[in-house]
């Protein structure tokens, strides 16, 4: 063989590896748009957070005993999600009597986050008004924040009924 044959043969495997690679990030693309789109059903707890029917931690000037339920979201300025979500969560605390929402922001006050083990947004803790958590974890969508609600106010339904079954041993009369 020739040497010009050997040069085009390099040529075309090196072209060959440009549009692999190409193709490769592409597909990578495409498959991060799918997970982003495709969210989990339900609210998923993501190893973080308050630990549940625990007291919420204190001093952070929200008042649980004046509300039924004190839904804290947790957001971060760069996070579209968070930007996408926090519409809904306005529109469902107006629709839910006795429902206050507190968005808290990473940049606006990061101890809030500390406090309450909070490393990943959208996050949401759900705090009953004697201030225990009732729920907690991450929301990507207003449809799964409307189904831990309805889970929260099935509790607390449940709890202002007689059933202590709903409380964690610690709690019950």
């Amino acid at each position: 063989m020739s040497g010009s044959v050997w040069i085009a043969s390099y040529i075309l495997l090196w072209v060959a590896v440009i549009l692999l690679s190409i193709t490769c990030i592409a597909l990578l693309r495409q498959i991060g748009l799918l997970h982003t789109r495709v969210s989990p059903m339900g609210v998923h707890f993501a190893g973080e957070g308050p630990d549940l029917d625990t007291p919420a931690p204190d001093g952070y000037a929200y008042d649980y005993p004046s509300n039924d339920l004190t839904l804290v979201a947790f957001t971060s300025p760069d996070c579209t999600i968070c930007a996408s979500l926090t519409p809904g969560l306005e529109r469902i605390a107006k629709t839910y009597d006795g429902l206050v929402l507190r968005t808290v922001g990473f940049d606006e006050d990061p101890k809030t986050f500390s406090a309450f083990k909070v490393r990943s947004t959208p996050y949401l803790v759900a705090i009953d008004r004697s201030g225990y958590v009732r729920s907690r974890g991450v929301a990507n969508t207003v449809d799964q924040a409307e189904e831990m609600l309805a889970e929260v106010y099935a509790t607390i339904d449940a709890l202002e009924n007689g059933d202590s079954s709903q409380l964690p041993k610690e709690q019950r009369p």
